[in-house]
């Protein structure tokens, strides 16, 4: 039988409900306000009046136009009246100018010289692998098809 007072989202659809202590409060406070109002000469500014139109807590059915709608605050009422503020539009780049412009190929020349010629006997190497202070290790390091191989095979070559 409960079940069937709640739609499938769980929304009430039974019969009217006696007023809640919420609507109560809502006509004390509406009961204060006039009272105050009295007290002050039974009249409100045309300015307090519209702002009080305005809020959506009111439940008033004001129209509010598309243009006289505030979404956001201005920047003056964000940042102060002493801030400077500047507002440029989006699109500042012209049209001919790409956003990502394209790579621009470079072209490197290089010229072949003869290498120097360096004389040295197998007694000498020796005699420098016997002393490990002297000695140091060397890797090759490269990702798959960068020419590691390739260049071990040159210098064993010369």
């Amino acid at each position: 039988m409960a079940d069937d007072l709640y739609d499938e989202f769980g929304n009430y659809v039974g019969p009217a409900l006696d007023d809640s202590e919420e609507e109560d409060d809502e006509r004390q406070q509406q009961h204060d306000f006039a009272d105050e109002e009295e007290e002050e000469g039974g009249r409100l500014h045309d300015a307090d009046a519209m702002q009080e139109d305005d809020e959506p807590g009111d439940g008033g059915m004001a129209v509010v136009l598309h243009e006289d709608k505030k979404y956001y605050p201005s920047a003056e009422e964000t940042y102060g009246p002493e801030v400077e503020t500047l507002v440029m539009e989006e699109d500042a780049q012209a049209l001919e100018v790409p956003i990502v412009a394209p790579v621009k190929v470079k072209k490197f020349e290089t010229l072949e010289a003869e290498p120097l010629r360096t004389h040295y006997s197998n007694e000498f190497l020796a005699t420098l692998m016997a002393n490990p202070e002297l000695v140091r290790n060397v890797a090759v390091v490269g990702h798959l098809h960068h020419g590691k191989t390739t260049l071990m095979d040159m210098f064993i070559e010369t």
